[in-house]
């Protein structure tokens, strides 16, 4: 059996919902950083089924986008 490029996209495809949520995570603040962590938890761990979870629920306690080169903070 030869590797064919199709091989590569139906590994990656279900992985994309995974490094989105990653990304969201990581450039929006929330209410505070144990909300934070536990979304990166369940993204990282649970790769597939936890970036679907984190867009279909907890994209909506993102609060708003950090500036850039900013870290997050507690208020």
């Amino acid at each position: 059996m030869t590797f064919a490029w199709w091989h590569a996209a139906a590994a990656l495809v279900p992985m994309l919902p995974t490094f989105w949520s990653i990304r969201h995570i990581w450039a929006h603040e929330f209410a505070d950083p144990q909300r934070r962590a536990l979304w990166l938890v369940l993204v990282v761990f649970v790769p597939v089924i936890g970036g679907l979870v984190y867009i279909f629920a907890g994209r909506k306690t993102a609060l708003r986008k950090q500036a850039p080169g900013t870290f997050p903070h507690k208020r």
